[in-house]
């Protein structure tokens, strides 16, 4: 489904360890360049200090940062995971591991992480929050599953709507301002440009297929560069938002979801145009989603209405 997960935060190194020693000056010299969005020149400072201080737990948390921030997942995930070995009584660790988990997918994992941390600290409210943001992920997949299987469930449909307008996503994005743009690491993965909806879209005989495939295309396009405002003009002004929401709280909604990731990409895959009225007609497809943060597959159908301004989206619903 298309969600934003609720924030995870990553602490900031210097307040999660305070207890534990006072911030030494190479980790400070190591945040310092890490906020400057000196990557690298973070990196170096925290190997060469802990060659000679491997068990400074600040020092391997802010290098866990560090290596997030360089799209090194996997060494991250060993980072935040020696430190949940070596003090276990630490929470903060666990919460990152959960964000790093749930970024893949893996909210069974992420649960299980953000459950060690209550474990340590019961009064943990961001623990809590979150673990109820991972419970609402796995509940919405849950309920995408049964619909994909009998697309005749109105509840499902219904409490899949529900969840969809639980404002969650599992963000986690580290305290330090991202880093200017440059070019990627050997072996980091980089995200696929948007992609356009499939130009061969299946349509009913007399459907204006192409102008309708442009309007899909505007659509996937619009969301992906997070052009909000060519976004909304996408929809006609007698759409009706799913589950009740008003237009004004919806479009609010929307600006901030799609403000919140610092990368999107969407796709409209295999779109099939069927008429459904003399100036209407729905579109199902496979909308792909991938963020920084998150990435989905779900069954979409928009129902699209002709107008002096193009085909524009009536209603928007998850099948």
């Amino acid at each position: 489904m298309n969600r934003t997960l609720s924030r995870l935060a990553f602490l900031a190194a210097a307040a999660a360890f305070a207890p534990l020693a006072t911030a030494a000056t190479p980790v400070e010299q190591a945040q310092a360049q890490l906020n400057g969005g000196d990557l690298q020149g973070a990196l170096k400072t925290l190997d060469r200090h802990l060659a000679s201080s491997p068990q400074d737990a600040e020092g391997r948390f802010t290098r866990g940062l560090v290596l997030v921030k360089l799209n090194k997942t996997e060494e991250a995930l060993k980072a935040f995971a020696d430190l949940t070995r070596d003090y276990p009584q630490l929470p903060e660790p666990y919460n990152n591991l959960a964000v790093l988990y749930a970024q893949q997918g893996d909210y069974e994992k992420a649960r299980d992480a953000l459950e060690a941390a209550l474990a340590t600290h019961p009064a943990y409210a961001t623990a809590h929050e979150n673990l109820g943001d991972i419970y609402a992920a796995l509940a919405g997949a849950a309920y995408n599953r049964a619909l994909m299987l009998d697309q005749s469930n109105q509840t499902v449909r219904y409490k899949l709507n529900l969840v969809n307008q639980l404002d969650t996503g599992l963000v986690g994005t580290a305290p330090a301002p991202a880093a200017p743009a440059a070019k990627p690491a050997a072996g980091t993965a980089v995200p696929a440009p948007a992609a356009t909806p499939a130009a061969a879209a299946t349509a009913d005989p007399g459907v204006d297929a192409v102008a309708i495939n442009a309007s899909l295309t505007a659509w996937a396009k619009a969301w992906s560069s997070k052009n909000v405002d060519g976004y909304l003009a996408l929809y006609a002004p007698d759409f009706a938002p799913e589950g009740g929401l008003t237009r004004a709280n919806w479009e609010q909604q929307r600006r901030e979801r799609i403000a919140r990731p610092s990368r999107i990409a969407v796709r409209a895959l295999n779109p099939e145009i069927s008429r459904i009225g003399a100036d209407r007609v729905r579109v199902n497809f496979v909308q792909d989603y991938q963020s920084d943060s998150f990435s989905d597959q779900v069954n979409k159908t928009l129902e699209l209405r002709a107008t002096e301004a193009g085909w524009k989206i009536v209603r928007e619903y998850i099948r």
